[in-house]
């Protein structure tokens, strides 16, 4: 599914990239509604960079950037959690 990335969700794409020095495209972007394919993007693309991530460390540092960029309760960032439905980004 994609959609219309609110400012919500344009800065948190933006936090992911800073931290882990990534480039994500705009229409790749749309696409990740769901944590669980935003840490399966960064997992692949750190490894076609040739890292070897550790994806419960990698897991650990979205969870932090989503609570920070979207002021949730850590319990809600799930996998499972869509950023707009279940975590109000806009």
């Amino acid at each position: 599914m994609t959609r219309f990335m609110g400012l919500d969700t344009v800065e948190l794409i933006m936090a992911i990239e800073e931290e882990f020095n990534l480039e994500i495209p705009n229409e790749t972007a749309a696409k990740l509604v769901i944590l669980g394919d935003i840490h399966n993007y960064v997992v692949q693309a750190l490894k076609q960079r040739g890292e070897t991530p550790d994806e419960k460390l990698i897991w650990e540092r979205l969870k932090n950037i989503v609570i920070k960029q979207l002021g949730v309760r850590p319990d809600e960032v799930t996998k499972s959690a869509d950023i707009v439905r279940d975590l109000r980004a806009d």
